[in-house]
């Protein structure tokens, strides 16, 4: 989609391999681009296409050739072949783009070379059925961390443009802005990186790096970044690394989204990126609205800790009351509020069913300047490591694959699981199963076998009780 980066300048840089010093300028980003985005046509037509993202040129030239070809695609973590699974038979995409040493999934057989070396194109053996696809359908993007649920949100160029472009505006991202890839492009706020550096003409540092590395930050310096982003895990473990942001000259920007961080962390790295010269914002938004609805303007963070902020530019935040309930539930309108969601290939025939208005599923209060903050949340989802988890999948997978009762909580930046069964369980088994469905650290799991669940009087789990 090269009108994300149309205007700039074609000797510019728009990304950067961080780890072999190479850069790709806008004018040859829309080169390869094109190149990429001609061969999807006439293989696809407007096909549905699967790509595994990395963090590298290759994957995102794949990318935006995708939305220039017009062919909707999804972008997946890699991992198991057997994770794609439940997504292939749903969907049965009409090309998967993937990695060149990834092997291809049962069904596929290799398709024409792609122009991105690093890539593979891989067709179905069999003529996919015929579908329809909604002519705004441009993206498609996990609800981040279910356990094999084919729920899909459906995002248009419009959204992506308008997000994009709302985020260099709140951020003041200019041609000489470059943020390092911290964080997945396959999750929103890891895209939006993407997304909004090159709407403003800045560029995007590339590193297989993990931030927990020196070698990432010795990248991130021999780069020369101006902006770091992180979810509220990354914060914690660099506070007890002691991170400081005045070892890194160029770092002018630190950003944060993906859940509540803690006030006193929120405190800590707003006094510390200030006394070298950086700002700090605390961040607020949902794969459903392409990445990002509220801020805190750094300078008010000090007196407003704890608040989501305001709304992004072009965007508005209001309270609805919740049925039988005092409480009021977040609802926000934009032009980047997706289009709905898909469980299967019929899905992706769907126009707008929301018209830009989202109910988030967050409680919330505003005070009296304007400044919203969240008190609690309306469904079962839980934020863990900067994903959204919905915790009703996370009870029917490990009950579908386990002879337990289970009951799934969020605790401390984790998941609390009480499990009832009439033998023993493996504890431990049922642990790392979990932690690798959801990929993340197994020590964030924590399994208790109790000799029944508590149940309300219309026979439902009682979660208050377990938090008793």
């Amino acid at each position: 989609m090269r009108e994300l980066f149309a205007g700039h300048d074609p000797a510019a840089p728009a990304l950067v391999d961080a780890d072999a010093g190479a850069a790709v300028s806008y004018g040859e980003l829309a080169e390869r681009v094109g190149r990429a985005a001609a061969l999807l046509s006439r293989e696809l037509g407007r096909g549905l296409a699967f790509l595994v993202a990395t963090p590298t040129p290759g994957s995102i030239a794949l990318y935006l050739a995708c939305l220039e070809a017009r062919c909707p695609v999804a972008l997946l973590e890699p991992g198991p072949a057997e994770r794609l699974a439940p997504l292939l038979q749903a969907y049965a995409p009409d090309a998967l783009l993937l990695p060149a040493d990834a092997p291809l999934p049962a069904g596929y057989r290799p398709g024409a070379p792609l122009p991105e070396p690093g890539y593979q194109l891989a067709v179905p053996e069999t003529t996919p059925p015929a579908r329809v696809l909604h002519p705004a359908l441009a993206l498609l993007l996990t609800t981040s961390g279910s356990t094999g649920s084919p729920k899909l949100v459906r995002l248009s160029r419009e959204n992506l443009l308008a997000n994009a472009r709302s985020i260099a505006r709140y951020l003041a991202l200019g041609p000489g802005e470059r943020s390092i890839q911290s964080l997945p492009m396959q999750y929103s706020y890891g895209l939006s990186l993407v997304n909004s550096h090159l709407a403003a003409g800045g560029s995007v540092a590339l590193t297989a790096h993990s931030f927990l590395r020196p070698e990432f930050w010795a990248a991130f310096d021999r780069a020369r970044c101006t902006s770091f982003a992180g979810v509220p895990y990354v914060y914690e473990t660099l506070h007890r690394l002691r991170f400081d942001p005045a070892k890194h000259p160029t770092l002018r920007t630190l950003t944060q989204a993906g859940g509540g961080l803690r006030r006193d962390l929120a405190q800590a790295f707003s006094e510390r990126a200030r006394a070298a010269g950086a700002r700090l914002f605390v961040m607020y938004g949902q794969t459903e609205a392409t990445a990002r609805i509220a801020y805190v303007p750094p300078e008010r963070l000090p007196e407003k800790l704890g608040s989501i902020g305001v709304p992004i530019p072009d965007g508005a935040l209001a309270l609805a009351p919740v049925e039988d309930s005092e409480r009021e539930e977040l609802v926000y309108r934009g032009p980047n509020v997706m289009l709905g969601y898909a469980e299967s290939a019929a899905g992706l025939a769907a126009g707008d069913e929301l018209q830009g208005t989202l109910r988030t599923g967050d409680l919330a209060s505003v005070d009296e300047d304007g400044f919203y903050f969240l008190t609690g949340r309306l469904n079962r989802i839980a934020k863990l490591f900067g994903r959204r988890i919905s915790l009703e999948d996370v009870e029917r997978d490990l009950e579908r694959t386990f002879a337990a009762q289970v009951a799934a909580t969020e605790r401390e930046g984790g998941l609390l699981i009480h499990a009832a069964a009439p033998a023993a369980l493996d504890l431990p088994a049922l642990a790392r199963h979990l932690a690798q469905a959801l990929a993340v650290p197994p020590q964030s799991i924590r399994v208790v076998q109790v000799p029944e669940l508590p149940r309300t009087a219309s026979g439902k789990k009682d979660y208050g009780a377990l938090a008793s």
